[in-house]
């Protein structure tokens, strides 16, 4: 069972003024897949796509076209999914409070939005509460960020460019094999991560 599954996914917004205006297309098509026990990293530049994907996975977007299913429903699971952003949070270490927030709350899948929003430190604090709660049994967390640093903490890093995924980097065996829970769910779903994850045409 997924925890998460994005299929088809198209997102546009309308652009301009009253008098000269049209739809930007940020999200084309875009299929992905989250396992329980993942970690996702969803990386990206300015524009990419990233926060209107999370926040259609979160269901605080209505996608114009494909399909989201969240633990094999089509809806999201009350208090089961939770989006937590940098945005607007102006204190050091809001970021980490409402990550420990939704944690606390029992959120099965976690989408982390505006990393790159945060200092160091934080970074730091953030990075050891995502470990911790990848651990957990059923749990998966997809963080965005312009460029994951710490690629040892996930389990897979996707790239979007113009709201499309063009790349898919997963971590080496050795070290899917080194870690608990979560990396044996990610190595018995190997030969599904070979059909599901191919690289659009």
């Amino acid at each position: 069972m997924l925890a998460l599954s994005i299929a088809a996914l198209d997102k546009g917004f309308r652009a301009g003024t009253s008098s000269c205006c049209g739809r930007v297309r940020v999200l084309r098509d875009l299929e992905l897949a989250i396992w329980p026990g993942e970690i996702v990293a969803l990386e990206g530049g300015r524009g990419s796509g990233k926060t209107t994907v999370l926040q259609c996975a979160a269901g605080l977007l209505r996608p114009d076209a494909g399909t989201i299913r969240w633990f094999d429903a089509s809806t999201a699971p009350r208090g089961g999914v939770a989006y937590v952003s940098a945005m607007g949070a102006y204190a050091h270490g809001a970021l980490h409070a409402r990550l420990s927030g939704a944690i606390a709350r029992g959120a099965r899948l976690l989408l982390v939005d505006d990393l790159d929003a945060v200092g160091t430190l934080e970074r730091r604090l953030i990075a050891h509460l995502m470990g911790e709660y990848g651990s957990r049994e059923g749990a998966a967390l997809v963080a965005s960020s312009p460029d994951i640093q710490d690629a040892s903490l996930v389990s897979r890093v996707v790239t979007l460019v113009d709201g499309a995924i063009v790349q898919r980097r997963k971590r080496s065996a050795t070290r899917i094999a080194a870690s608990s829970f979560a990396s044996r769910a990610r190595a018995s779903a190997r030969s599904t991560y070979g059909r599901s994850f191919r690289s659009p045409q």
